[in-house]
């Protein structure tokens, strides 16, 4: 059985065809979809999304681009007690808190400010991301984080005695050990597919399997054979087989370890 631990079927680009898509996906052999919340609304639809036939959980979460919308603490504060009355509400699909954590790619379209700094945007994300983490604590869930370019700050004291997974990882090995270290796993998507990433490839090589968390991040990151199209969850398959030939394993090695890790990090109680 395949999983997608990383997808956003919630975004506008599978509205109309949401259906379509999620019968591909059980058709390409994969049983699970994780679907992960980035604000408030995503939550809250990636808590309710009708999958079928797949099945489908889900997770809650703010991710550090929302930090250009929450202006203090008071703010953050509210939202997280909404991501928790979600929790509480749909905690039979709810297994993980996030994507969160630090990205400090600033300049994109949709993450500027008009009123903050950088250094107090990378403040307002670190608190942020620290209460996200008190609640995954508070819930007993694993944490979904997402590290752009703030790998220096990322590792702080208060991720001690949690777990979860640094998603889509793009760090040096040198990371990729400290991210085991605190006993997290490595989630990789698609992008390990494309030529440049040979230095992704070399690190999956030569980290556990028991370590490894598959995902596409769809709709984003297609892999190298589907460049510029729409990114699927059926995908995860490009992704299994290329773990698997990095590693000299077969798919169902590969397919069937990772299968066990995701149940295992997010406790999945699958039909």
């Amino acid at each position: 059985m395949l999983i997608d631990t990383h997808a956003h079927l919630t975004w506008d680009s599978f509205e109309k065809d949401l259906p379509q898509v999620a019968q591909r996906t059980s058709d390409a052999g994969v049983k699970i979809v994780i679907n992960i919340g980035a604000d408030l609304e995503s939550s809250q639809k990636a808590a309710e999304i009708n999958c079928d036939p797949l099945q489908s959980f889900s997770s809650i979460g703010l991710h550090p681009h929302e930090t250009s919308e929450l202006a203090n603490d008071v703010s953050i504060h509210q939202d997280i007690e909404e991501l928790e009355k979600m929790y509480q509400n749909h905690s039979n699909r709810v297994v993980a808190v996030g994507e969160c954590g630090l990205d400090y790619h600033f300049g994109r379209p949709g993450f500027t400010s008009t009123t903050l700094s950088q250094n107090q945007m990378k403040v307002l994300q670190k608190k942020l991301f620290i209460a996200q983490i008190n609640l995954a604590k508070k819930l007993k869930l694993p944490l979904i984080i997402h590290c752009r370019e703030a790998w220096d700050d990322i590792f702080i004291p208060e991720l001690t005695d949690t777990g979860g997974v640094f998603h889509s990882f793009t760090g040096t090995k040198e990371q990729a050990k400290k991210v085991l270290d605190l006993g997290f796993y490595l989630g990789f998507t698609c992008i390990i597919t494309y030529p440049k990433n040979e230095y992704l490839r070399q690190i999956i090589k030569n980290i556990p399997l028991e370590k490894i968390l598959t995902e596409t991040d769809c709709p984003f990151l297609p892999p190298q054979n589907m460049r510029g199209q729409r990114n699927e969850p059926a995908n995860v398959y490009e992704v299994i087989k290329t773990i698997a030939e990095v590693k000299n394993l077969t798919f169902k090695e590969v397919s069937h370890t990772v299968f066990q890790n995701a149940s295992k990090l997010f406790n999945l109680r699958y039909n």
